[in-house]
């Protein structure tokens, strides 16, 4: 469920006035400056447009509450942002000073701001987030190209549209490094010199003298002289995780602090290149790979739990086997590119397989049936993902496939709450904040983040008819490498169960963006997946090892992750 939200904070001011919000893929530096200028998603300047109104409107608020104009809010808020960026920042501040000067004069609203500078378009119509005033004629076209931001888009995009590590020496698919896909998304490389040594492959003759596979065990036993890894490991029932999904799995999080200009201080974006490189996602926290508690508590704090972790702690020898594939905004046929990252072989260890894409076969940016995945589509994808699993995975491994979410429940529960936007001036209520997503076409789920109930309900019939196919593969799919079982959706069970206890449903999704769980939601999530596997198919989860004492006693936390 890709969002507006990461594409705005992840190079903030600057990148509303480059070309860096365009899909140039394909297209050499030379060619993408003078390439046409189509935006990637959404109408009237799609992401660019909704940058700027964002923005403008954080600017607005800050200057509200200091005291002081439009111009002096916005350059407050880019000293909010780390260096260089801030300087950046501050630079597309003062090109658009002729623009803010007419919009103190005329008492527009940002979306004016945004249409009279050109980085909105008013064709067809125009939108509008904050409550209407007369739009000022656009002042001049296209601004300005931010000398570097280009080429570090670039980068980024082919680091984290093949969703590989951005540092991997030795190019085995994993990495020493945490961000840009490393090992906050997979298990740390322990020996990225070589790359036969890595998370979830098999002990080379024992791991007696290194450790060959990463999870902290190795040497010899010097009293039977046979390896650790055979004593203590071997005959376990040693198993990975995988997770193919999207941004729930992924642990998508934007915090709510950044649209808040009242708990804006110097201090609030100081994580923001850390969030930046990890595409406003949160692995390390979320139900299916996480591993640590947060260590930014000031904007996202809360209990972790995760599959991952519970299969740790059932065998230690699990230690670092873990590879997170989740991706914002894939759907089923996206899977078949991403799942070209999967670092796995027939030789390795076995691995519990997630196939859990719970909501873009039908969440699109458009709100026309006619764009969601039919049943015959989805079926075909999930079959070819379990054909290419089928040549990659060991011997007794499993795959669980997860349904889809039913969220027509979003609409009336958050249509009336006020979005963290709109909360200083009462201005704007997350309905306003759908039908500007809808107008725009850059919204993550047009079908149920709609007023129009009829789609609602044909939104939530095809999600319904989705998550059905997966059950019936589940039935009769039969593959020699890997059994495969269907589980409902796990947040669908976690709210319903947490609202007939007498919670409400904002209590448990991000504030940002109304649809992603939150911290507190992923914990839960976890507990609902643990149980269902326990009552339907217990022995994926593989046996307790019960040498996991004598690891603890002889290696510790293993390295740790």
């Amino acid at each position: 469920m890709m969002n507006i939200f990461f594409t705005i904070l992840t190079f903030t001011c600057a990148i509303c006035t480059s070309s860096a919000i365009y899909h140039i893929r394909g297209y050499t530096s030379t060619e993408a400056i003078n390439a046409p200028r189509k935006v990637g998603r959404g109408t009237h300047g799609g992401f660019q447009c909704g940058a700027c109104t964002v923005l403008v409107g954080i600017g607005e608020q800050l200057a509200d509450i200091n005291n002081e104009t439009l111009a002096e809010g916005l350059v407050r808020l880019c000293g909010h942002l780390p260096w260089p960026t801030s300087v950046d920042c501050t630079t597309v501040v003062f090109t658009l000073g002729p623009a803010v000067l007419d919009y103190l004069k005329d008492s527009s609203t940002p979306d004016s701001l945004c249409y009279s500078v050109g980085l909105c378009e008013a064709e067809p119509g125009m939108c509008h987030l904050f409550p209407s005033s007369d739009l000022l004629e656009r002042a001049f076209p296209w601004l300005c190209y931010i000398p570097g931001v280009q080429q570090l888009c670039q980068a980024l995009e082919r680091t984290f549209h093949d969703l590989v590590p951005g540092l991997d020496v030795d190019g085995d698919g994993f990495s020493p490094a945490e961000t840009f896909r490393g090992a906050l998304w997979r298990g740390r490389d322990c020996h990225d010199g070589n790359h036969n040594f890595r998370p979830g492959r098999r002990p080379i003759r024992g791991d007696r003298h290194v450790d060959s596979n990463c999870n902290g065990i190795y040497g010899v036993n010097k009293s039977s002289g046979t390896t650790w890894e055979e004593e203590l490991c071997e005959g376990t029932g040693a198993q990975g995780i995988i997770y193919l999904g999207d941004s729930v799995g992924a642990h998508f999080h934007i915090p709510p602090q950044w649209f808040s200009p009242l708990d804006m201080d110097e201090t609030i974006f100081e994580n923001l290149t850390e969030v930046i490189t990890n595409e406003g996602d949160w692995p390390h926290l979320g139900f299916a790979t996480g591993f640590r508690n947060s260590t930014m508590k000031p904007i996202i704090q809360g209990r972790v739990d995760s599959i991952y972790l519970r299969l740790r702690e059932r065998n230690l020898c699990n230690h670092r086997n873990y590879q997170n594939l989740a991706r914002n905004g894939a759907n089923s046929t996206d899977t078949l590119f991403y799942i070209k990252a999967l670092k796995q072989s027939k030789s390795d260890q076995p691995a519990l397989v997630f196939y859990s894409l719970i909501g873009n076969d039908v969440c699109t940016e458009k709100a026309d049936p006619s764009r969601m995945s039919s049943p015959s589509l989805f079926r075909r994808n999930v079959y070819k993902t379990l054909k290419i699993l089928e040549q990659q995975l060991a011997p007794g491994s499993h795959v669980i496939l997860v349904g889809l979410i039913d969220a027509g429940f979003l609409y009336d529960a958050m249509a009336n709450r006020f979005h963290p936007l709109g909360r200083l001036n009462r201005n704007i209520k997350y309905k306003d904040m759908y039908g500007w997503f809808n107008c725009m076409e850059i919204g993550p789920c047009a079908g149920w983040m709609n007023s129009n109930s009829t789609l609602r309900e044909e939104t939530s019939k095809r999600s319904i008819q989705l998550s059905q196919v997966l059950a019936d593969v589940a039935d009769t799919a039969k593959f020699f490498n890997f059994d495969v079982t269907f589980i409902p959706n796990p947040f669908q069970a976690v709210i319903r169960e947490w609202v007939e206890n007498g919670g409400e449903i904002h209590e448990l999704v991000e504030p940002v963006d109304s649809l992603h769980p939150t911290q507190a939601a992923q914990a839960l999530i976890t507990e609902q997946v643990w149980k269902e596997l326990m009552e339907k198919a217990p022995h994926v989860l593989g046996p307790v090892n019960s040498n996991n004492d004598v690891i603890k006693q002889l290696f510790g936390d293993q390295g740790g992750h």
